[in-house]
Order: structure tokens, then C-alpha cells, then sequence
């Protein structure tokens, strides 16, 4: 009679055996015929592979004959998702591609410049390439509307990038096909951490459904839409869906129980019966720009094409920045309407509130070129008045407007999606073979081997700002400070954010250098999202008396500063520079994708030169005929409600 740990440890050998057999069958089915190194040779035809298979079943048999006469249960050992096999793979490849550089391959030899070169671009050239395979399994397949004769050009721009592969511009398909599912209006709450997003949602919604916090806590994108009960959902990287509890809702969506979105979520979405949603709204309530997680600032970012109207929210106390800005502008560029809001406005007194407003919608007027109108709102109970009477005046007539442009929104969107689709293939057309073009690989190759070297120096510069940047404000602060005396906390944060800003604008000029080539709408979008720097509160004096010479208070108050503030702002540039360096690698990713595109994008199409002219000249008929090429004026806004 067979114990239980005989039984467990027979079962673990049976497993192994059908692994290695199944395994095994599964190698004389053949090598991929396209592959440059083929592992094997001399394969059996499909009549001996079949026959093996039968001794496969008769081996399973035998097995499964001795587990039932030894009462052996058929329990499902650990296993793992096929998904992160397929990671793990592509990570073994990944390691191999880095020790294609240089300073590798030097050890076995001398190599030359133009050698080093070579081995650089490669590298850059299939890094890109296995970064866009790891993601393949993410991505979620296109879905033909079962009417096609609803929007002829969106339906060919869909079937022209599957067959050509266009795999960069497949997110930009499903969203416009999922708009064309519904008549929703898509509201993002867009703005810096902790500006007070979450806590205006749900006000919005009558109930607090949302976690709230004076820390960073939202972490991914949560949609919320009408329904009639409560429900909650969570969907994964791999499209996999999780029903979620109220109570446990802060484990999904906020920075305090998926740090660093370690459960890998799409989004989460909600359904709850609430007033504003009502219209078919739906609110969306996006992490921070500056979230300690670089990716989940990311995703606020790309949800940006996706959006009727944006909502920027800007802390009364803090002050207009270039994360605000760019916001404003991606929206424009994204043709959707721009409602700017002061929150917390509670916390600061009606004249600050008022030079605050004004100087915001100047700012912003004259970097978007239209007018744009500043609203302050508050969430705390003594200004619920004030808050109903904006969401019932102002914001249901710019979501009524949203409503009525949405489909002039669409198209012009979907105009944007068919003169870039038009503008690869074009390119490809004119240009050599990817497969047959050194010129055309060394090109790409060397432009992805610049981007690499400049996020070096970047990153180094990033490290330069977190070590040092304490000791240029404390140096700066003493000369200001002693010609006025405003409270040091409020002028150290402006020096550092202002120093920061320096460095985010070098950082920023160096890419653009990089990326030169590439569209400058596109280029730019890439380039967003910075994040802003934050002093944290502090309990360290916010004044102090100086008394004597000149020199004399000089040299105290350069003292005091150094013994309160070096180790308070030392920490955080440190962390800032932290920040700074994982936004740096999410944009220079995005740089080599788009970097490698030119040569790369239809590299995987086996559909013919006649098919991509067949399919240029369609879209070209079709963008002719419903979608003119629009004048270099900016878009229709909704008047005096946008930005």
C-alpha cells in the first residue's frame, strides 16, 4: 500500500515523463522554415509523428491505469500561465542581445569603430524588436464593427493595419472603434499627484466610492459609467476580468495596495448609480503626473486620445506648471475640450484665489492661442454650494457640447489615423526593402545607437541634479533671502521646481535633437509628462530672525539653512532624480519605437508591394472623398469653455 508522500513523489515522476515525451514529439514536428539557424534536421514525416503519437496515448494509459488501481487522485499540480513562459523566453533573449555591445564582443578580439558601430545598432535594432514581441500577447486583438458599411474608412484603416502589420496603431483603431459602439461622453481627470482628482470625483458622484489621501493613491486608470447596482471590475494586462469588492477596491486601484501596479491592470471599472453619469458619462479618474510609479503616469498620458473632454486640476496653493501645460496642449492636439479647474480652493485666501486664476488663464491663453476660462472649486462641505452650481452650469454645458461635437471629434480623429496610415505606407513604398537595405538599417540603427547615448548622459545628469541640486538652492536661496524675507519653505520649493525645470527642459531639448526626424505632433507627445518636483511639508523654522552687519547675517543664515534644509532637500532631489530617470526610460522606449518604425513597420507584412499600393490608393479615394486635408488652424473648441 502507497503512502501519500509515495504517491506525491510518483505522481511528480509521471508528470516529468509525459513532459519530456510530449516535448519531445513536439521537436520532430519541425523548425519555423523561415528560421536563419535551424535546431534540428532530417524530420520524420507527419505519418511516423502520428504514429508517435499513438504510443503517447498507450503511454498515458499505462499511467493512468496505475494511478486508479493505487487510488491516486488526478490533482492538478502548480502550473504557471503560458503568457509568462513566453516572458521568460523573450528575457533570455533579451540578455543575449545586451551581450551583443561592445564591450562584450571586444573580448574576443580588437574591434574596430566602424565594428563598434555595427554591433550598437544591431543591438538597439533587436532590443526594439523583442520589446514589441514581449508586448504582442498584451495587446488585444482588433474587432470589426458586424456593420461595415458604417464607416468604410475606419473599417479599411483597420484591415490595412493587420495586414500590414502597423502594430503601433492598433490602440488607435479600438478606440475609435469603440466609440462608434456607443454615445458615450469620455471625461478624464487629468493633473499632477495629489491634486485633488479622486476627492472631486467623488463629489461629482454624491458618495465616497474612491480612495482619497494626501500621498499619491491612485495607481491605474479607473473608469466609472452608470449602471444600476454597484460593480466593480478589474482587467489585467492580458485582458483577464476580476470582479472586486467594494471594500477591497483600495487594493486595485490605489499606490497603498498596488504599489507600482504589481497586480499588472489594464484599468479597473466601475458601474454605480449616480446623477452625473446619467448622460451616458463616464468619469475617469487617471494616477498623477509625478506618481512615484513612472508607468502609471504613463497611462495617464495614452488615455488622452480616448477623451471627449479633460478636466486639468491645479492645487489652489501650488502654482501653474510645465506638466499643466503640456496637459492642455496634448488635449488640443487630441481635439477634445479642456475645462481647467482650481481645487482645494478653500485652503488659500480670495485674493491669492484670484491673482492665481488670472495668471493661469493668461498663461494658458497664450501658449494655446485660444481663451481659455479658469474655474475654483472645493470639495469641503462649506463650498458644496459653490461645487453644485459649477457642475450644473458650467460642466452640463460643456459636456451637452461634447456630446453634439462627438462625431466631428471622431472624424477628425479618424482623419489624423488615415493620413498617418497613408504616410507609412507611402514610405515604405519609396524606400528600399528593410530586408535589403543596409542603408536603411544602418540608418535606423544608428539613430537608435545616438538615442542610446544621449539617455546616458541623460541619466547622468539626472544623478548630477539629485546629488547636487541641494547645494545649488541652499547657495541661491541666502542671496534672495537676504534682500527679502518670505517664508523659506515656499522659496526653496520655487528654486528647486525651478531648477528642476531647467534640467527637465535640457532633457527635454536633447531628445528633440534625437528625434529630429520624426513628426513633430508625435514627437511632442512623446516628450510629456515630466514629472513636477515637490518639496514635502517640513517642520523646520519657516522664518528666521537675523540680527547685525550684513556679512554677519549672511553667514548665519547661510548656516541655518545648511543645518535645517541640506538633509530635508537632499532627499528630495534624490527621489526626484529617481523619478526623473523612470520617466526617461518610458519616453526614450517610446522614441525607439518610433525610431525603429520607419524601417521596421511593414518589415513583417508578407502582403506585396501591390498590395500596399492597392491599399494606399483605397485610403487616399476614401480620405479624399469624406475626410479633406484640414487647414493648419487650430480645431473648434467649445467657446469659452476650453483650453
Amino acid at each position: 500500500m502507497l503512502t501519500n508522500n509515495h504517491r506525491h513523489y510518483i505522481q511528480n515522476l509521471l508528470t516529468h515523463i509525459e513532459h519530456e515525451v510530449q516535448d519531445g514529439i513536439a521537436t520532430l514536428e519541425g523548425d519555423d522554415p523561415a528560421a536563419l539557424f535551424p535546431r534540428y534536421a532530417d524530420y520524420p514525416d507527419a505519418k511516423r509523428i502520428e504514429v508517435l503519437r499513438a504510443h503517447l496515448a498507450r503511454l498515458r494509459s499505462v499511467m493512468r491505469r496505475f494511478m486508479d488501481t493505487q487510488e491516486m487522485a488526478y490533482t492538478t499540480l502548480p502550473t504557471i500561465d503560458a503568457s509568462w513562459g513566453f516572458q521568460t523566453r523573450m528575457s533570455m533573449a533579451r540578455n543575449a542581445v545586451f551581450e551583443l555591445r561592445p564591450s562584450y564582443v571586444r573580448g574576443y578580439g580588437e574591434l574596430d569603430a566602424q565594428g563598434e558601430q555595427d554591433c550598437r545598432a544591431m543591438a538597439a535594432e533587436l532590443g526594439l524588436l523583442l520589446d514589441d514581441i514581449a508586448r504582442e500577447l498584451r495587446r488585444q486583438p482588433l474587432l470589426l464593427p458586424a456593420d461595415r458599411t458604417k464607416d468604410a474608412l475606419l473599417v479599411t484603416l483597420a484591415e490595412v493595419i493587420e495586414r500590414h502589420h502597423l502594430l503601433e496603431l492598433r490602440s488607435s483603431v479600438q478606440i475609435l472603434l469603440a466609440g462608434q459602439e456607443s454615445d458615450r461622453v469620455e471625461v478624464a481627470l487629468l493633473g499632477r499627484v495629489s491634486s485633488g482628482k479622486s476627492s472631486l470625483v467623488n463629489a461629482l458622484l454624491g458618495q465616497a466610492l474612491l480612495p482619497v489621501g494626501a500621498i499619491p493613491v491612485t495607481a491605474v486608470v479607473t473608469r466609472i459609467r452608470h449602471g444600476d447596482a454597484l460593480r466593480i471590475r478589474a482587467i489585467d494586462l492580458e485582458g483577464r476580468v476580476e470582479e472586486v469588492s467594494v471594500d477591497a477596491l483600495p487594493q486595485y486601484i490605489a499606490e497603498s495596495g498596488n504599489a507600482g501596479n504589481h497586480r499588472r491592470l489594464r484599468e479597473v471599472t466601475i458601474e454605480v448609480a449616480a446623477d452625473v453619469l446619467h448622460s451616458g458619462v463616464v468619469l475617469t479618474d487617471t494616477p498623477g503626473l509625478g506618481s512615484l510609479h513612472a508607468k502609471a503616469s504613463a497611462h495617464a498620458l495614452t488615455y488622452l486620445p480616448q477623451c471627449d473632454l479633460g478636466i486639468i486640476t491645479i492645487d489652489a496653493s501650488a502654482t501653474l506648471s510645465l506638466q499643466d501645460v503640456d496637459l492642455a496642449r496634448a488635449l488640443q492636439q487630441a481635439h477634445a475640450s479642456c475645462l481647467v479647474l482650481l481645487t482645494k480652493s478653500d485652503t488659500v485666501s480670495a485674493d491669492a484665489l484670484e491673482q492665481q486664476r488670472s495668471y493661469i488663464e493668461r498663461s494658458l491663453s497664450e501658449v494655446l492661442q485660444e481663451p481659455v476660462t479658469v474655474a475654483e472649486v472645493s470639495v469641503a462641505p462649506s463650498h458644496s454650494v459653490s461645487l453644485h452650481r459649477w457642475r450644473d452650469t458650467e460642466l452640463q454645458t460643456t459636456l451637452a457640447a461634447c456630446a453634439a461635437q462627438s462625431n466631428e471629434r471622431a472624424q477628425q480623429r479618424l482623419g489624423h489615423l488615415a493620413r498617418r496610415v497613408s504616410m507609412m505606407l507611402e514610405q515604405a513604398l519609396n524606400e528600399p526593402s528593410a530586408d535589403t537595405s543596409p542603408q536603411a538599417q544602418q540608418g535606423s540603427g544608428a539613430a537608435l545607437d545616438a538615442l542610446s547615448g544621449a539617455e546616458a548622459t541623460l541619466r547622468n545628469l539626472c544623478s548630477d541634479l539629485g546629488y547636487r541640486g541641494a547645494d545649488v538652492v541652499l547657495k541661491d536661496a541666502v542671496h534672495v533671502l537676504m534682500a527679502d524675507a518670505p517664508e523659506v519653505p515656499h522659496h526653496l520649493g520655487t528654486l528647486a521646481g525651478q531648477l528642476a525645470d531647467e534640467v527637465v527642459r535640457d532633457i527635454v531639448t536633447q531628445l528633440q535633437r534625437v528625434g529630429k526626424d520624426l513628426d513633430d505632433e508625435r514627437l511632442s507627445a512623446m516628450l510629456r509628462g515630466a514629472p513636477p518636483f515637490v518639496l514635502p511639508p517640513s517642520d523646520m523654522p519657516h522664518r528666521y530672525l537675523l540680527r547685525g552687519p550684513r556679512a554677519w547675517r549672511q553667514y548665519r543664515l547661510q548656516r541655518y539653512l545648511r543645518q535645517d534644509w541640506q538633509a530635508p532637500l537632499q532627499h528630495a532631489f534624490l527621489a526626484y532624480a529617481q523619478e526623473l530617470k523612470d520617466w526617461l526610460a518610458h519616453v526614450c522606449q517610446q522614441l525607439r519605437q518610433s525610431l525603429g518604425s520607419g524601417v521596421l513597420a511593414t518589415q513583417g507584412s508578407h502582403a506585396g508591394e501591390a498590395a500596399m499600393r492597392t491599399d494606399l490608393e483605397r485610403i487616399r479615394a476614401l480620405l479624399a472623398g469624406t475626410h479633406p486635408t484640414p487647414p493648419s488652424v487650430p480645431s473648434p473648441r467649445v467657446e469659452g469653455k476650453g483650453c
